[in-house]
């Protein structure tokens, strides 16, 4: 799909009124569509979730603007744009469709959000890791008191090497100066400083146990269960002072987003919801109380909108409410140019993550949130595509990337061992694109699945190669065959996304539409087999909705 070519490299502020602009020319466009067009079905079966109309949207405020309380207060919280209620991208609604030969009613299709929050909670164990267990009896926690200064560094150095570069939760030299300096003075004591610590360590032990630190690995731990439990007597007393010493603070919001961040990699989705919920009501408390929002608190913010947003396009939770501030908080700034290089990627990266997902939401919104909805012409789908390639453009060179067919990228992806960290980071920016070009045309797919016949000229069919070959490119990119399971960014998101365009392919290898399977699937497609199978075997034992998404793949196949 071409669009015209954009600046690059945009300042924050210049990026910033870019993307209102955006925001409000789409809606132009769509309430002119609205108004001079009827409308047509988003699906072939209702969806009783789906009649909620959408809610009147205040004047923006500019995301730039300085923040104030006053203005905070006068901002009408609307209801969140990715909110499941008002959309139906969660992959399981594409059984909805009528070509899908598994019918699920409406109670059936929430089994994620229900055997996720049945699933058992993890053990409450202190027991001490393997490399400092031999004197230690196995139900102390004494054994902290034993952990060297650089076993301490070498934990808190996998943690800063491989999640903060993705989050940004803490602030490094923060945590060095501020929260690690103090427990070395008075000791692991009931404080949210101990929190921050255990909880990094934690992590640390995660990353330790996923590149061959088995000696961070659970002393009590079955056979099976050591790389799944790593990290969980830190977690457990870090958890433990915590509900002693939580506050309604911006150090409490930081543990929360630890805390979810830890059972996002253990694939707790529940416990991830849960605790980024509770950080988001936290934050949405702390604004209207600060005198002056610091740059860390708006990066605090943008955070829990990430976080919650990706898990609520996948699972039918509750929303907190939060992203109803969105054009009252500015965007993470840039660090000043004398700042570590790296740091400015990661902080780009952030902006990006955040930039895209608000565009995300807007295409959400305006393609999937209604249970009629205006069949988008060309002019809006032109222009949702063209804010996607502006945002492309506007990444930084280190960040810039090719588009490559599919064959290509195959090719390419099973070359490739291990990625760098700014590897991955590219990765992820590359996925997030691709994303957003599936969700744009996945109603193409509908509509080409369902008609009678093709031609492979077709405009419809042009933009549902998009969105099959786009799905596949952006599951290649986001870490899969790369990355340990446990350490990508959004690790279920990862799944459902690969569920999603599965179930696609099966619908179009079961049409009876002639040479449908020939024009939709790019050479090359063939590699989510191998993909699919990389998740399965590293994760189903530990997650009851890939577990049941699995067993739906399954049937497809075999109907």
């Amino acid at each position: 799909m071409n669009s015209p070519s954009v600046r690059k490299g945009l300042s924050v502020s210049e990026l910033a009124g870019a993307l209102q602009r955006m925001e409000d020319k789409i809606d132009n466009l769509v309430a002119k569509t609205t108004a001079n067009q009827g409308v047509g079905p988003l699906s072939d079966r209702s969806h009783p979730s789906s009649t909620t109309q959408p809610p009147n949207t205040p004047d923006p405020v500019s995301p730039i603007s300085a923040f104030t309380p006053s203005r905070l207060g006068s901002v009408q919280i609307r209801q969140e744009l990715a909110i499941p209620e008002r959309h139906c991208t969660a992959p399981q609604h594409l059984l909805t469709w009528s070509c899908s030969p598994l019918t699920l009613n409406d109670r059936e299709l929430r089994y994620p959000v229900d055997l996720e929050s049945k699933q058992a909670r993890l053990r409450k164990t202190t027991a001490a890791p393997v490399c400092l267990s031999q004197s230690m009896s196995e139900v102390s926690s004494s054994w902290l008191s034993t952990i060297s200064l650089s076993q301490l560094r070498d934990l808190a150095n996998l943690y800063f090497t491989h999640f903060h570069p993705q989050c940004l939760i803490l602030e490094v030299d923060n945590f060095y100066h501020h929260h690690l300096s103090r427990t070395l003075r008075v000791g692991f004591d009931d404080s949210l400083s101990s929190c921050v610590v255990l909880l990094v360590l934690s992590l640390g032990s995660v990353v330790a146990c996923q590149t061959d630190g088995r000696e961070w690995a659970q002393s009590d731990s079955a056979t099976d269960m050591l790389e799944f439990e790593a990290g969980l007597s830190f977690f457990n007393l870090a958890c433990n002072i915590f509900r002693d010493v939580e506050d309604v603070s911006w150090e409490s919001v930081q543990c929360l987003l630890l805390i979810a961040l830890y059972n996002s990699s253990k694939l707790r989705v529940y416990d991830h919801w849960r605790f980024i919920n509770k950080a988001c009501s936290t934050v949405i408390i702390l604004l209207p109380l600060e005198e002056k929002l610091q740059a860390h608190h708006c990066q605090l913010y943008w955070i829990a909108y990430l976080q919650e947003s990706q898990i609520l396009v996948e699972f039918e939770f509750h929303s907190s409410g939060l992203s109803g501030l969105e054009s009252s908080v500015p965007l993470p700034l840039l660090p000043d140019p004398g700042i570590d290089p790296r740091q400015k990627e990661y902080q780009f990266f952030l902006l990006a993550l955040v930039s895209m997902r608000r565009l995300l939401n807007r295409i959400h919104s305006h393609l999937y949130n209604q249970e009629r909805l205006v069949t988008p012409t060309p002019s809006v789908l032109y222009e949702l595509n063209r804010q996607i390639e502006e945002w492309k453009q506007c990444l930084p060179s280190s960040f810039q990337f090719s588009d490559l067919i599919l064959s290509n990228e195959v090719r390419i992806a099973s070359q490739t061992d291990k990625r760098s960290m700014q590897e991955r980071l590219k990765g992820h920016l590359k996925a997030r694109y691709n994303a957003a070009k599936t969700i744009l045309y996945r109603p193409h797919v509908h509509r080409v699945i369902h008609s009678s016949r093709i031609d492979a000229s077709d405009y419809e069919v042009e933009c549902a190669k998009t969105a099959i070959a786009s799905a596949l490119i952006g599951i290649l990119h986001g870490g899969i065959m790369h990355e340990p399971f446990q350490l990508l960014l959004f690790p279920i998101n990862s799944w459902r996304t690969l569920f999603a365009i599965r179930i696609q392919i099966q619908m179009i290898q079961r049409t009876e539409v002639s040479g449908l399977a020939a024009a939709l699937l790019p050479d090359g497609w063939e590699v989510i087999d191998r993909v699919q199978a990389i998740i399965v075997d590293a994760a189903s034992p530990f997650s009851p909705t890939i577990t049941r998404d699995y067993e739906i793949i399954q049937s497809l196949v075999e109907v």
